[in-house]
This record gives structure tokens, C-alpha cells and sequence, in this order.
């Protein structure tokens, strides 16, 4: 019984998806990488946005974040990142979503991580794999419904 119990507290413990699992930075993320399921729980993309600030990204990735059932754990505008933890699902104790943004020339580019627990669970891992694409969904709206990005004003402006 013991045995039991301690295999499940470590699962539990060790198991559980953390903040120390992503990038702590922008500088530290591979942007060229594959995208899609790139781990065991773990899933990636990146998107493009023209003519927002990053500032104006910085905040709709909160917003995108807390929309899509996230709270905040951790966001640095300077570091380009924000993070957010979604308790227990449906397949998951939790999971960690990085997301992090850079200046290209007239666009900001955003990649997405996401990191589901590490249990076994009879299936293996079966994390979603929507939550990119609902964070990135979610920072759209966000942007579309309070920003008139750059390119809009400069194609009114003709």
C-alpha cells in the first residue's frame, strides 16, 4: 500500500506540467522549429501579426491566455513572454502555455508552446491539441476588436 501510494504522489509531483518547463525568454526559443505535436504532451506554433506593436501583443497574448482559460503566472514584455497555467481538463492534471513574441521588421511573430502533465494515463498522452490554436484565435479577436493595426490605417490612408 505504501508503494502505491508513494508511485502516485511522485506521478502527481512529477507528472504536473511547470512554468520551469518553457523558455524563460524569447531569446531562448527556436521559432524555425517544427510545429505541431513535438514531444510527448508538448505542442508548438507560430503565427505572424502585421502592423501591431508589441505592446499591443504583449497585452492580447493576456487576453488570448485568460479567453482561452489560462491564468497568469508569468508575462515580461521585455523578455517577450507571457505564460499561463490551466488547472485539471478532461486529459490532464495541467497545463503550461508559453507564448512568446519578436519584432520582424513591420510584423510580430508568435510562437506558441504548449506543455501538458507528463502522466502515462491508460492512452498515453492525449493533451489537446487546440490550445494553440485557441490562444492565437483569441489574441486575433483581441487585436481586431481594439487595434486598428498600422496596415489598416496606411491602406485608408491611400
Amino acid at each position: 500500500m505504501k508503494v502505491i501510494a508513494t508511485l502516485l504522489t511522485g506521478t502527481l509531483l512529477f507528472g504536473c506540467a511547470s512554468v520551469n518547463m518553457l523558455p524563460a525568454a524569447v531569446n531562448e526559443v527556436d521559432f524555425d522549429s517544427p510545429e505541431g505535436k513535438t514531444g510527448w504532451s508538448k505542442y508548438e506554433q507560430v503565427e505572424t501579426f502585421h502592423g501591431y506593436t508589441t505592446t499591443q501583443i504583449y497585452e492580447a497574448l493576456k487576453v488570448g491566455l485568460g479567453e482561452s482559460g489560462f491564468s497568469l503566472r508569468l508575462a515580461d514584455k521585455s523578455k517577450g513572454v507571457v505564460i499561463g497555467e490551466h488547472g485539471i481538463t478532461l486529459h490532464d492534471w495541467n497545463v503550461i502555455a508559453g507564448a512568446y513574441f519578436k519584432e520582424d521588421g513591420n510584423a510580430t511573430v508568435i510562437k506558441i508552446i504548449i506543455e501538458g502533465s507528463k502522466d502515462t494515463g491508460i492512452s498515453g498522452d492525449v493533451t489537446g491539441d487546440g490550445w494553440t490554436g485557441q490562444i492565437l484565435g483569441a489574441t486575433s479577436r483581441y487585436l481586431n476588436d481594439n487595434y486598428q493595426s498600422v496596415l489598416k490605417v496606411n491602406r485608408d490612408d491611400m
